[in-house]
């Protein structure tokens, strides 16, 4: 059963890297100005997300919450929609 399950994750994870090594060659000739509407970035060679920490944010709220609706869209509230900086 062990050897089974890591096989598929194995499997899984090549597939997901040469998805990602496709996705990022059709971006890698997109202009900056493009990639910023998008909201990703290149550094260093790889793409990243222009704000990560809101990504990180949204996860651990989603966690945190579990389902709660209401609070997950009051929370878009207090963040700002545009720089990710928390709204007084």
């Amino acid at each position: 059963m062990a050897l089974l399950r890591t096989t598929r994750r194995l499997l899984r994870a090549v597939g997901a890297h040469y998805a990602n090594r496709r996705r990022d060659a059709s971006l890698r000739d997109c202009d900056p100005r493009m990639l910023k509407d998008i909201g990703l970035r290149w550094e260093r060679g790889k793409l990243v997300p222009l704000h990560p920490e809101r990504i990180a944010a949204a996860k651990s709220e989603a966690a945190a919450t579990s389902g709660a609706t209401s609070a997950a869209s009051e929370s878009h509230r207090e963040v700002c929609p545009r720089c990710g900086a928390r709204l007084a």
